[in-house]
């Protein structure tokens, strides 16, 4: 019963990701990455056995571990994409608020 339902979240995290983007409310770089984790969420829904096998791959004792340790780097990447996007948009902001206040001096020049 439990991977119907989350086949059923990660069809549902992709096609609401792709609505939004059809509606321009999320970038097509930034949906990539949210759709490949809603394929992720399909496909482990699907076929549970990967996170063992993998698990067992890497050396990890508990097969639910490894499903919060890539849960925790998929956040964290995110996280830091973010800051990346933050850090610029403040940027190109302190950029327009200079030339902004140089095109104002411009005009109160040529107006007096």
């Amino acid at each position: 019963m439990y991977r119907v339902v989350f086949a059923f979240f990660g069809i549902a995290a992709i096609l609401f990701i792709l609505i939004k983007v059809k509606k321009n409310k999320f970038s097509e770089g930034r949906s990539i990455f949210w759709v490949l984790g809603g394929i992720a969420i399909f496909l482990l829904s699907i076929f549970p056995k990967t996170i063992d096998k993998l698990s067992a791959i890497l050396g990890i004792n508990h097969p639910p571990s490894l499903l919060f340790l890539l849960a925790s780097l998929f956040i964290i990447y995110s996280v830091f994409k973010l800051e990346e996007e933050i850090t610029q948009t403040k940027e190109n902001l302190k950029d327009l608020a200079h030339k902004n206040a140089i095109l104002e001096d411009k005009l109160r020049a040529r107006q007096k």
